[in-house]
């Protein structure tokens, strides 16, 4: 009886764990994300810019 318990006890914490891990995963991926479209935005509106400014460019 006492192993069983232990067993079921066992189960339950690895389940708060890999639920813990799977949320930090999808949090931090959620946050990239967010960087990653917010950097993309300004890159465009850079680019958008720049092309109609009258300095050379000379790249």
């Amino acid at each position: 009886m006492g192993r069983i318990l232990l067993y079921a006890v066992i189960a339950v914490a690895a389940f708060f764990v890999i639920g813990w891990l799977i949320g930090l995963v999808f949090g931090l991926l959620k946050w990239a994300l967010i960087i990653g479209v917010i950097g993309l935005a300004v890159m465009g509106v850079m680019k958008l810019t720049r092309g109609k400014s009258k300095s050379p460019d000379w790249s």
